[in-house]
């Protein structure tokens, strides 16, 4: 073939490669297929145009294709370093306005607080409790105001409070999903409160020594809550002002720009808590000191979130927000062959359940349905409730409804109702990866799905540091769940397999559970509470309180939004292994990189530019 025919037949593809090479944001699809097409080219020209400018064309060409490639190794360890002095920076300027609302809330709210307090002598005991107000006067008679701070030991204070702090942000957080009016009214609660608190001090002349004491991990603990209040209003905007989206693109947005401010608050309210547990109750340190690291902790929150992004946008960002790409189609296809983050793996997660809702909605509604009416015949109803009500299981009884002491028979009810669900989800996304027809039951994969999830349970109901065994490896047990499925494998040979997976990206595995996580409280903390309460609250009114049977009813109603509640999140679960272990696999084996490859210099690879 002529030099001119050669290059009259390719010029449109290569001008297409330049053209992608100028643009921020890269098709890893289309990076690819060009890259495979150049190399093609390339090796075509060193063969017969040896001496031509055509070669070093080509040349220059697939040398910035390898580069860019072969670049995402680096890019992935400056990764961590890019999000807290690029992106977060980025996403903090994108929701200034959010975040001066919050604080101007905050404050007010703080005002109407001091304001009400000094109208109403009883105001604080209506606020802060009577048992508080109470100890908080003798402690002053006593002459150490700050007392409450020197109770416990430290450690245990540290992760109460830590998490204490952590639940209270994901609140103010998660409630913006209503069009930001909850997260508006928590910030007004805790501003009245914060308010009313420091004016309980300065009307009984501690006003110095207080705010000294009190402000040390103040300063940070209530920068937090005002961010976290930022983070849901953005939350909420999505679905208030979609501009050109549509309402639940807008929200996708949101959400994920909203999420990751708040994985940037989050080291802040431990920093907070450490100060709390192991500094506050030290109150004979001198004033000055502690002035000294309030001074420095507001220095650090102003510096960071308010100086520090406007001075890197004068500069220049390193690189623009990368946005999870939105399709504009009613379906979006799903595809199996890509290396995926956990922003894509969670998007096509919700797509599965938006795509397959009406289907899965009806067997989670009917399972739910059985589940509580076997957990309610399988326990005595008063010990539940006692259950329900006392000790550390009162926090994770909306998340694993652990209705009585740990037998058989619940961790038999509770596994058969998951792994149906779960197992329903798992053959669904395999038939899609494998392109095939619905296949008929097979035993041993429901059986070993079975298994997998009755460990799971077992651990759940063996106590706490069962549910702290959980709460950081459920993923595995899930993506093993799945391996043995889609590989047709004994559930040993799935483990090993599922755990060569997960070490091959382990980082990825541990961001992703723990992103569920925090989705899952959210979702629980949006669903079941104010539906249950909202639910009982209306059937008690119906209802004399001595009506035995009307007790039923609402015990019925309690539990059974609960599970369902946790019952309609498990497709979320499911799917997102299933999409991890595709991502996994193309990590671990590249067989899609690899039968690229294959096509170079093939005919197929001719006629795939055609």
């Amino acid at each position: 073939m002529k030099e001119t025919r050669f290059i009259a037949q390719n010029k449109e593809m290569w001008l297409e490669s330049e053209t992608l090479l100028t643009e921020p944001s890269k098709d890893p699809e289309k990076l690819s297929n060009l890259f495979t097409q150049v190399v093609d080219d390339l090796s075509y020209s060193r063969t017969y145009y040896k001496n031509r400018s055509v070669r070093v064309y080509l040349n220059n060409i697939a040398r910035e294709y390898f580069s860019i490639i072969y670049s995402h190794e680096k890019q992935k360890k400056n990764r961590f370093r890019l999000f807290w002095l690029d992106e977060l920076p980025q996403i903090i300027l994108y929701s200034r306005k959010q975040l001066l609302i919050s604080l101007f809330v905050f404050l007010l709210s703080a005002a109407m607080g001091v304001f009400s307090s000094m109208k109403d002598p009883q105001f604080a005991s209506t606020i802060l409790g009577d048992r508080y107000v109470s100890m908080t006067k003798e402690n002053i008679k006593k002459g150490d105001p700050m007392a409450v701070y020197k109770s416990g030991h430290q450690v245990d204070m540290f992760l109460g409070i830590t998490l204490n702090n952590l639940l209270v942000a994901f609140r103010v957080y998660v409630f913006g999903i209503f069009m930001s009016i909850g997260t508006l009214a928590i910030l007004l609660y805790n501003g009245i409160m914060v308010g009313c608190f420091q004016f309980f001090f300065i009307e009984r002349g501690l006003f110095a020594q207080s705010a000294l004491s009190i402000w040390l991990h103040g300063t940070l603990e209530i920068s937090s809550i005002i961010l976290a209040g930022g983070a849901g209003l953005t939350l909420g905007s999505g679905l208030l002002f979609p501009g050109t989206y549509s309402r639940l693109q807008a929200f996708q947005l949101s959400a994920i720009r909203s999420l990751k401010l708040m994985l940037g608050i989050t080291p802040i309210f431990v920093l907070a808590a450490i100060i709390e547990s192991f500094l506050t109750r030290y109150t004979e340190v001198p004033d000055f000191v502690k002035l000294f690291l309030i001074l420095l902790s507001a220095v650090g929150i102003i510096g960071y979130f308010v100086v520090y992004p406007w001075v890197k946008a004068q500069k220049g960002f390193d690189a623009p927000l990368a946005e999870v790409k939105i399709a504009p189609a009613d379906v979006e296809p799903v595809f199996f062959d890509r290396i995926k983050n956990n922003a894509e793996m969670i998007k096509d997660a919700f797509l599965f359940y938006k795509q397959h809702g009406n289907a899965m909605l009806s067997r989670i509604v009917t399972i739910s349905l059985g589940m509580t009416v076997a957990n309610l015949l399988a326990a005595e109803p008063e010990s539940a409730v006692r259950e329900i009500r006392g000790g550390w299981k009162y926090f994770f009884d909306d998340l694993f409804f652990a209705l009585n002491m740990p037998s058989l028979i619940f961790i038999f009810i509770n596994t058969l109702g998951s792994t149906l669900i779960m197992h329903r989800v798992f053959r669904m996304i395999d038939r899609d990866a494998k392109n095939s027809s619905e296949s008929s039951l097979k035993l041993k994969p429901l059986l070993q799905t079975m298994l997998i999830m009755a460990a799971l349970y077992t651990a759940l109901y063996a106590g706490v540091w069962g549910v702290v065994l959980i709460l950081f490896t459920f993923i595995f047990f899930f993506l093993f769940a799945f391996t043995q499925l889609t590989e047709d494998r004994y559930l040993p040979q799935s483990i090993s397999s599922g755990w060569d997976l997960a070490t091959s990206n382990f980082g990825q595995v541990i961001g992703l559970q723990f992103i569920l996580l925090l989705m899952t409280y959210s979702f629980l903390l949006i669903l079941a509470a104010p539906l249950l309460y909202i639910n009982i609250t209306v059937l008690q009114w119906n209802f004399a309180k001595s009506d035995v049977w009307s007790k039923g009813i609402v015990h019925f109603v309690e539990v059974f939004i609960k599970i369902f509640a946790f019952n309609l999140i498990l497709p979320i679960f499911a799917a997102c292994s299933a999409y991890l272990y595709f991502s996994l696999r193309e990590v671990l084996d590249a067989g899609h990189l690899k039968k690229s490859i294959a096509l170079v210099g093939t005919s197929s690879s001719r006629h795939s530019r055609k």
